[in-house]
């Protein structure tokens, strides 16, 4: 049983905290991809703040690096949206790695970005390589929900609510959620035809497949979180004033054949002092049921999550495979080897 060779791709929050996890659990980096100029060449140790260095140094030629270490998987955390990660995930395959992401899009995007979806699909078959995204929404979100569906003798509601901190994914993921903007430019963003999906949409389809159910509608309504007072954004390093933005909600609905509803209202914002990650859900049904976390630490969970499911990628079949295609989700005690 070998440790499997891995390629950090993006190593901002997420990515560098997926380093350290990563390496307690004994998998071995043989490279690191970077995008700002401030951490190329540096130790990726050093970039990732782990307190030691690794030897790995951080480049920016993606296929260099790919074409050098022969990486078993590419741990990517560089954005959340299909448009933005199609090009990147398509480096890596074409040079015959699987592919683990973060991107909360791709969870299952078969309906957000259907031609791309299908052509990364078919990129990966011809390349015998895995893509799967993951993250806190595959535990939290579709796993331990579509189980806790399972103690249900019948459903017609499934409800979730589910609240994370901008602050802890960095600044990428703020400038996504408009922290900052004005109530006006919201509003233009928000009824543009180029805003992306929400990240509820791909999480309920995936908790419909995982639960044997077939998607007939989905909509969204989203409305935005405003500062009461002045508010600090760490990962913008900004101050935003009153009334304007500090993240938004985005509530999903998706009906399905079988008459069962899903709902997932999902807030990303800039917490005020004493606010913490929840995450609830209830079924309406025989009998009604209640499934409650408190006090989350949601990018705990969301990188803890990726590194717990890098040897099913790693040992799943060719093509672009959701987590409903794979093994239970589960923790690995010791090592990562596969």
């Amino acid at each position: 049983m070998n440790a499997p060779r891995i390629v950090i791709y993006g190593v901002g929050a997420m990515g560098s905290l997926a380093t350290r996890m990563i390496l307690d659990k004994g998998g071995q980096i043989v490279g690191a991809i970077g995008r700002s100029p401030e951490k190329l060449g540096r130790d990726l140790g050093d970039v990732a703040d782990l307190g030691f260095e690794t030897g790995v140094v951080l480049d920016g030629d993606a296929a260099r690096v790919l074409e050098r270490t022969r990486p078993d998987v590419v741990v990517l955390a560089v954005a959340s949206y299909m448009e933005d990660n199609h090009a990147h995930i398509r480096t890596c395959v074409e040079a015959g790695a699987n592919v683990i992401t973060l991107s909360e899009e791709l969870l299952h995007s078969w309906t957000t970005s259907p031609e791309e979806t299908a052509a990364l699909d078919e990129l990966a078959r011809s390349n015998d390589v895995t893509i799967t995204a993951t993250g806190h929404q595959d535990g939290y979100w579709v796993s331990l929900v579509s189980a806790f569906m399972g103690t249900a003798h019948s459903i017609d509601e499934v409800r979730g609510r589910a609240c994370w901190n901008v602050d802890d994914f960095g600044p990428e993921l703020a400038r996504d959620q408009q922290v900052g903007t004005t109530r006006e430019q919201f509003e233009e963003w928000n009824a543009t035809a180029q805003r992306p999906p929400t990240f509820g949409r791909p999480s309920l389809h995936a908790l419909a497949a995982a639960a044997g159910l077939t998607v007939s509608v989905s909509k969204t309504e989203t409305r935005p979180e405003f500062a009461q007072g002045q508010v600090s954004c760490q990962a913008l390093q900004v101050t935003v004033e009153p009334g304007c933005v500090i993240g938004f909600t985005d509530v999903d609905t998706v009906e399905t054949d079988q008459g069962v509803t899903l709902v997932l209202e999902m807030t990303g914002k800039v917490y005020a002092p004493g606010e913490s990650d929840h995450n609830r859900w209830e079924i309406s049904g025989e009998p009604d049921l209640t499934l409650v976390n408190d006090a989350l630490p949601t990018h705990l969970t969301t990188c803890a999550t990726l590194v717990n499911r890098i040897p099913d990628v790693i040992s799943a079949g060719p093509g672009y495979r959701t987590i409903d295609q794979l093994p239970p989700l589960r923790h690995r005690a010791e090592s990562l080897a596969t």
